[in-house]
């Protein structure tokens, strides 16, 4: 190739560039009140509505109308304004995006937005890692989520990440069920999540975007702002950090200066704790516009309260949530065929409920399968003369576990309905938990085709514990147990008996 020809092709690819990258997507934001799709005679064009492309941040005009420029890889879509909500898939996933390839040759795409009544405190349910591999998994999801969030519907619902483990077929049958229950699924990207073989970051979502759309957005749902984000940051071999990568940040930044003046409070949803984020600070900043930040968590498959300081304001407040599989469906079946799967600070696996309107918010765990009462386990000493084997758990304390607890959580103990007494908070291995890996190696779950427990080592952060009195009589004694906080607004009490012998 001569040196003219050269540099005439260099000058058509870079003036392609150029072009691709100044090409910008026009359309419009309007109430569908017919749910036909189409912008037709009587919709009504919505202004000072968001729309992104996952960096920038663009408002519609008086028209409804928007114009941005797409990014390379990324959706395109739309904030969800209060009062509205996007067309629903069968799963009741959110269509209020449209994926990058979609784009391809479009110089305009719509997004039509349907009437949604919309109280200002919003009920949300809250799932930790449902963690699937395979369909047995979701068959567990159904029975411990879905049937109970039917008779108890919230208005919303939030899987907080690791929707699979690594098997992304399984996003389609999750979404199935959990689109039951009738409510719009809101999704968080879990570092099990990514597609690792791409070789492109804008990439490492692409499946997880095929079937749920951006993995960081934001929306509006009664009086609240919430943000779901992604800081499964990819890197070597199917290794990964926690890190909010730049074009990111830029999206938050757009959203906290929109939206700083007309929210007191912000509630953030991702999968990995902030405190395993090597940029936490950089969000913790770009926070500074909210009065309250609440930020709720997964990834660990234990549960407990983190506070992050402010200058000058309330502390960031991180939730980290558990998980619906326990610890990764391991342990012995109930009669149901579900593992017991415990988590590994001895919480039984279940979910949590958010109840929010901007100014408050409230939080509660849920056990599956239990009544909402059952907020805590009360272990105390049996001496036992048939199962001799178990004694060896045995020690001089009462130990109680409070799943939704944390160190602003205040327990009470009583023996035999005198005084009440503060317990210690104690940071340990909890003793159910022991029990149940005791049973394990003692051969009690033999035959059971099950994914055996490792032995436990995880101090809980929300366990406490006190002696036993010394003076008892022989014979039967009643422990309670009270538990109050009123920063988490958590009350609940609970009974044992004790036998002396």
């Amino acid at each position: 190739m001569n040196k003219s020809k050269y540099l005439f092709g260099l000058l058509v690819f870079t003036m392609q560039v150029t072009l691709g990258q100044s090409h910008k997507i026009s359309g419009r934001a309007y109430h569908d009140k017919n749910q036909n799709g189409i912008y037709d005679k009587g919709d009504k064009a919505l202004k000072n509505v968001l729309v992104s492309n996952g960096k920038d941040v663009v408002v519609t005009n008086s028209k409804g109308i928007y114009k941005i420029k797409p990014l390379q890889n990324n959706p395109l879509f739309v904030i969800k304004p209060k009062g509205y909500v996007s067309p629903r898939t069968p799963q009741n996933n959110l269509k209020f995006y449209y994926l990058f390839q979609e784009l391809t040759n479009k110089k305009s795409v719509d997004f039509p937005l349907y009437a949604n009544k919309e109280k200002g405190k919003v009920k949300i349910a809250l799932l930790g890692d449902p963690q699937s591999d395979v369909i047995d998994d979701i068959h567990h999801v159904s029975k411990l989520v879905t049937e109970e969030l039917v008779k108890n519907k919230p208005d919303i619902i939030i899987p907080l990440g690791d929707l699979s483990f690594d098997n992304l077929n399984i996003f389609k049958p999750l979404s199935e069920s959990l689109g039951l229950v009738g409510a719009p699924v809101f999704y968080v990207i879990g570092n099990h999540d990514l597609n690792f073989e791409e070789q492109e970051f804008s990439n490492r979502d692409k499946t997880f975007e095929a079937s749920f759309g951006p993995s960081y957005y934001a929306f509006e749902y009664g009086d609240n702002l919430f943000l779901v984000l992604n800081n499964n940051f990819p890197i070597n071999n199917r290794e990964y950090i926690g890190k909010f990568d730049e074009d990111q940040l830029t999206f938050v930044s757009h959203i906290t200066k929109k939206f700083g003046t007309k929210y007191n409070s912000i509630k953030i949803f991702t999968h990995i704790p902030l405190e395993y984020t090597r940029n936490k600070e950089e969000l913790i900043e770009l926070m500074n516009p909210f009065e309250k930040v609440l930020v709720v968590a997964g990834h660990t498959h234990t549960q407990y309260h983190t506070f992050f300081e402010r200058n000058q304001k309330l502390a960031v407040h991180q939730l980290v949530g558990g998980a619906v599989c326990g610890a990764w469906w391991q342990g012995a079946h109930d009669i149901n065929g579900v593992p017991f799967a415990m988590m590994y600070d001895g919480t039984p696996k279940g979910y949590w409920f958010l109840e929010t309107e901007d100014k408050d918010y409230q939080l509660s765990y849920k056990v599956s399968g239990a009544p909402v009462e059952k907020q805590m386990n009360v272990w105390i000493p049996e001496s036992k003369e048939w199962d001799t084997e178990m004694n060896i758990l045995n020690e001089p304390y009462v130990y109680v576990n409070v799943f939704a607890g944390g160190e602003s959580t205040k327990v009470e103990v009583s023996f035999d309905n005198k005084i009440w007494q503060s317990m210690e908070y104690y940071q340990g291995v909890a003793p159910e938990l022991k029990r149940f890996y005791l049973l394990q190696e003692l051969g009690r779950y033999k035959g059971q085709k099950l994914s055996k427990m490792p032995k436990p080592t995880t101090k809980s952060k929300h366990l406490w514990r006190l002696k036993m009195p010394e003076n008892f009589s022989n014979g039967m004694h009643l422990i309670r147990v009270r538990v109050k906080d009123d920063l988490l607004k958590l009350q609940s009490e609970d009974v044992r008996v004790y036998d002396k012998r």
